[in-house]
């Protein structure tokens, strides 16, 4: 009769264990000694305890990236952005909003980074490269041809897994020639 409880509060701690709740609008990813095993969708789900374990949580709502990124909550100076050099030696600061969502949650848990470097890292090469072809004026008056530039880059890269649903370019600012002395 003395081993009840400590079996009754082993399998009480294994079940707490096992059952999840996913929230809705996010999955899983599952891993089984360190290799992806399975995707656990929204909803009470089961998994081993001890041999399976949650690499990541993907949030599949659409996401919105603010580039540059905002600064802390409650700081008042402005978002410093990169500066992209034009052919001409001048730099021009982009200001932008990306939206996006997640539609392979393998794919985007599997990214270096993770998927929302990914998406930053995609935006600021193709900027690099759409910038450096441009002299600064007309880099200062090409929001439009950037906007659609990069939802179509971004689209393309980014389609294994994501889906880039706009990109607006709300600024271009232009900055001073660097001075080389």
């Amino acid at each position: 009769m003395d081993y009840y409880l400590p079996l009754l509060v082993l399998s009480t701690v294994a079940a707490r264990t096992a059952l999840s709740q996913v929230p809705e609008d996010e999955v899983w990813i599952m891993e089984r000694h360190r290799r992806f095993h399975r995707v656990l969708a929204a909803g009470l789900r089961l998994k081993v305890p001890l041999l399976d374990r949650v690499r990541t949580k993907v949030d599949l709502t659409p996401q919105m990236l603010l580039w540059p990124p905002a600064p802390p909550e409650g700081s008042t100076q402005e978002p410093a952005g990169n500066a992209f050099a034009t052919a001409d030696g001048g730099e021009v600061e982009i200001r932008m909003r990306i939206l996006w969502r997640v539609t392979d949650p393998v794919q985007a848990a599997y990214q270096t980074h993770g998927p929302t470097q990914a998406i930053d890292d995609l935006a600021a090469a193709t900027l690099r490269r759409l910038v450096a072809d441009l002299p600064q004026d007309v880099a200062m008056t090409s929001r439009k041809t950037f906007d659609q530039e990069l939802t179509r880059a971004l689209s393309e890269q980014a389609g294994r897994w994501a889906e880039v649903g706009s990109v607006r370019i709300s600024e271009v600012l232009a900055r001073a020639a660097p001075v080389r002395g």
